[in-house]
């Protein structure tokens, strides 16, 4: 049986229209060919679009992951540390304020050896020996050494309660006592005092030897008011006592005692004389006057000049 389609197709929804005039509808046909269709898309059908995932974007992730866990430590360990730290402050802080504060030594006295010979002639096991004896008998104590012994030095020099001046010294013919420094003389320096007289040009006995800058003995610690208050002053050079002024000098600005020889002296014998003296009234504790006596008998007068270590008092 043959039937003739005689009506019209509708692409949107694929149904077939018949003509009035027909009555005869067949959709037999239409409906494999529909089946078909439907069976060929759905093989053809293209899978859906996946994003791959990637190493990278994985180490990413576990990185954002880790840097989260990480604030997350940090929001609540660091302030915790923090009020530790406060709490361990506070709590021990009444015991810290109650710990003693440490000694500054301001009543330690002091003592001072200048030596001014140290570069031409020097005698460490005397200094050593010196700083023994004082240290042991509770002094700190200060060494000057050669050109250390300075004008400025000698004129500023204050606050020791001895002063051992291993120096060479000597009487000018203006009849002041002069003590010779560890500088070398040159006119440009020291040209104010030179002019005034306080300041000058001394030569030793030694042939061939320089000239050092000599201060006078006056102004021994000078720049400094009570600078030498209540000091022992040991001059172990030529000639300390045959001057009265200069003395009388010191003893203006506080010095208490004065010990020095009345004439020429060896420096070796100037060097035994004054560790004896230094041991009798530091170590052994003599009194002044005993402590001269017993190095004037020990030690004797100097063995070319005669000279014999004096003392003077304030």
């Amino acid at each position: 049986m043959v039937v003739e389609l005689t009506g019209s197709m509708d692409r949107s929804d694929n149904l077939f229209k018949m003509d009035s005039n027909s009555g005869l509808i067949s959709v037999i046909y239409l409906k494999a060919r529909r089946k078909a269709r439907a069976r060929s898309r759905k093989k053809s059908k293209p899978e859906p679009l996946v994003p791959q995932t990637h190493k990278k974007d994985d180490a990413a992730v576990k990185e954002r992951s880790h840097s989260r866990r990480l604030k997350t430590v940090l929001i609540f360990v660091v302030p915790a540390l923090i009020l530790f730290a406060a709490c361990f402050v506070w709590l021990n802080w009444p015991f810290a304020s109650q710990q003693p504060e440490p000694q500054t030594n301001v009543n330690v006295p002091k003592a001072a050896i200048l030596d001014g010979l140290y570069n031409i002639d020097p005698n460490l096991t005397l200094t050593e020996r010196l700083t023994n004896i004082l240290v042991d008998a509770g002094y700190r104590v200060d060494l000057f050494r050669g050109e250390n012994v300075t004008i400025g030095l000698m004129e500023n020099i204050g606050g020791y309660k001895v002063l051992i001046l291993r120096l060479h010294s000597a009487i000018h013919t203006d009849r002041f006592l002069y003590l010779f420094s560890g500088e070398l003389y040159t006119e440009s320096r020291y040209v104010n005092e030179q002019l005034s007289g306080a300041v000058r040009k001394g030569y030793t006995f030694t042939e061939g030897e320089p000239p050092y800058f000599a201060l006078n003995a006056a102004f021994l610690g000078n720049n400094k008011p009570d600078g030498l208050s209540g000091s022992t002053i040991i001059l172990t050079g030529c000639n300390g006592t045959g001057e009265p002024y200069v003395i009388e000098r010191l003893f203006e600005r506080g010095a208490k005692t004065y010990i020095s020889w009345n004439g020429y002296v060896d420096l070796h014998h100037s060097d035994e004389a004054t560790l004896s003296l230094v041991r009798a009234l530091y170590s052994e504790r003599l009194g002044l006057k005993e402590a001269v006596e017993k190095v004037t008998k020990e030690v004797g007068a100097d063995p070319f000049y005669n000279s014999t270590l004096e003392y003077r008092t304030h």
